[in-house]
Formats: C-alpha cells, structure tokens, sequence
C-alpha cells in the first residue's frame, strides 16, 4: 500500500484494484474514526494537560503567530505553481486565478479525508470537468505532481537523517519513528527503481490485462516518457518543491518559537521529515491527532519541550492550513459548477478515468 502511494494512488482506490467491496471501505473507515478518537482522547484526556495547554496559548507570542502565516502561505503559492509548469507541460492552460481557486478547493477537501490524498481527488475531478478532452493528461498531472513532491521529500529527509544521525537516535522512541521513516524510504526506492524499470524495459506490454496495479504501472510510465521530453521545466518543478516543504516547516518553527521554546529551525527542520511522512499513510483525516502525538513525542524526546507544549506547536501550526482549506471551501461557493457534486461522484469519475471497475 505504501508504494502505491508514493506511485500516487489513492487510498480509496485501493479497494477498486480487483472487485469492489463496499464492506472493507466500511471497515477501513471505521477503523480509522476509532483510531482518530482514540488518539485525540489520549492527547486530551487528561485534566492538569488541559490546563497547562490553555495557560501556554494565553501567554503565546503573537508576532511569532503572525510571522506564520505568511510562512506557510510562501510554501502554498510554490505548490500553485509547481502545479501549473506540470500543466503546461500537458498542455493544459489554466488562468493563474482559476488554477488558485482549484487548488484551495483542494485544501478544502484535504481537512476531512484521510492521509493528505483528499485534495489531489478533488483537484483531479475538477481539472478534468475543466479539461474534459484530457481526462489521462490530468491524472498524469497529478502522478509527477505527488512524485516530484515525494522525491523532493526523500531529498531533504535523506540529508537531515545523515545530518542528525546520532540526535534523531537519542530516545528508543524516536529511534523507532526514524526507521519508520527509513523504511518507508526504501519503499520510495524500490517503488520509483522498480516502476522506471518496469517502463524502461518494456514489460508493461508483456503483463495480463488483470495484473495487479498494471494501470498505476502504465500512468507512471506515461509520465516518465512525457516528462523526461520536459526536462527543465521537470527542474523547476522539483526545485519548486523545497519551498514547499521548508515552508510548511517553517509554519510549525514559529508556532515553536511562540510557545517559547528552544527548538531550533534546524531541529524542525530534521523533525519535519519524520512527521510528514508518517502522517502522508491515510490513517486519520489529514493527519489529526497522528500529526500531535509524532510531534509530542520527537519535541519532548529531542528537544527537551514539555508534551503539553508539543502538541499545542502541532495543533498551531496545522491552524494556519486549517485556515487555508476555510479559505478553500469559500472558494469551492464560487469556483464548483451550479450543481455540487456529492463526494462518491467524484469518486466514480476518477476511477472511471483511471480504469477501475465500478
């Protein structure tokens, strides 16, 4: 499932690879609802915490606050136009207006699905409602967008983790959470080796019509072949990438900073890695409650900051995204088309677009 992911299919999906069953998406979502509060019921449950986190959100730094949301806002704007250079590549022209509004109807959609994949879905249901003559070039679109962003990820991961070996390994706990982190790095490797591989060679003509993820296989290898004619502009789509991520680092370095702490940018900066790619597996929507107790427990491991605190610098710095994808769904009123189209269409187009059985 791991690999999928980072091939940039969608969790939902997953369950649409041989025949549908509607019982095991009912049994995935239950579990992740349980997970979800039972997380957040650990985080909160206890009184004198509740109490100690109410008095440090009193006596926090405003300015720091203030400072942080243009920080994270930085990162948003390189993400659009990350998106629109793999647009044009396509050949889908979009207004810089349009292309805003789409994408933070995708940050909308990101505040209630699970993982951070709930945003490309709706970006890809609209991009193709814009473009309905290039329904493939949208997805395609879409796999090099979360490609580049992950590879971008395992870049600034891979150096962090040999930056800070010995510092990320200083508490049995966050040792675990960075073999995690190591682990599904390989599984990027493996994943991106086996796939231009696989593409390379020719082998994707030869597999049954039936193979497992011979359609995510085929996507990924269109890209490749598509992209690698586009090499600059492939460059400065990656190079696009690194504002993204420092940018959402940053948010969470300033909440740090308001809270007073004394995490430093290049603590959050080794951190960070660990904690996004976690939460990227679709366990909770957008990460909540996933996303608090990682950051509680790397900041009180590594960095001395008491849980309290840790969890209030995760729930800070996701506000300024939550205020983003608030944004978005006031967007969604003027951008979406007269009729509104309920969550599960735009699940059945999309798969109907990437081949899947309904």
């Amino acid at each position: 499932m791991l690999i999928l992911l980072f091939l940039g299919c969608e969790p939902e999906m997953l369950f649409h690879l041989s025949r549908p069953f509607p019982m095991n998406k009912a049994i995935i979502r239950t579990f992740q609802a349980i997970f979800t509060i039972g997380i957040l019921i650990w985080l909160f449950h206890s009184p004198e915490k509740r109490v100690q986190m109410a008095s440090a959100i009193g006596k926090a730094n405003s300015t720091w606050l203030l400072i942080g949301l243009p920080v994270a806002l930085v990162g948003e704007v390189a993400n659009i136009m990350r998106w629109q250079i793999l647009m044009r590549v396509q050949g889908m022209r979009m207004s810089w207006r349009r292309a805003t509004m789409l994408f933070f109807v995708g940050l909308f959609f990101n505040l209630f699905m699970p993982g951070y994949t709930g945003g490309d879905f709706a970006r890809l249901y609209y991009l193709m409602r814009e473009f309905p003559e290039k329904k493939k070039e949208a997805i395609l679109t879409v796999v090099m967008d979360r490609l580049i962003g992950v590879a971008a990820l395992f870049v600034t991961a891979l150096f962090t983790t040999v930056l800070r070996w010995q510092w990320l390994q200083r508490t049995p706990h966050a040792t675990v959470l960075l073999w995690v982190l190591i682990a599904m790095l390989i599984g990027f490797v493996i994943a991106t080796a086996g796939s231009f591989l696989i593409a390379g060679s020719g082998l994707l003509n030869r597999l049954p019509e039936h193979f497992p993820f011979r359609e995510r296989l085929l996507e990924a290898s269109e890209a490749y072949h598509l992209f690698a004619k586009e090499k600059r502009s492939l460059l400065y789509a990656f190079l696009l990438s690194f504002p993204v991520l420092f940018s959402f680092y940053g948010a969470f370095y300033c909440t740090s900073k308001a809270l007073g702490t004394s995490v430093s940018l290049l603590d959050m900066f080794s951190i960070m890695p660990i904690v996004t790619s976690i939460i990227s597996l679709p366990v909770t929507p957008s990460g909540i409650g996933f996303r608090e107790s990682l950051l509680e427990i790397l900041l009180r491991d590594l960095c001395k900051v008491p849980t309290e605190i840790g969890v209030l610098v995760s729930l800070l710095g996701f506000a300024y995204f939550v205020l983003f994808g608030i944004a978005g769904g006031i967007t969604y009123l003027f951008y979406a088309p007269k009729q509104h189209s309920r969550w599960s269409q735009m699940q059945d187009e999309v798969r109907r677009a990437h081949g899947y059985p309904e």
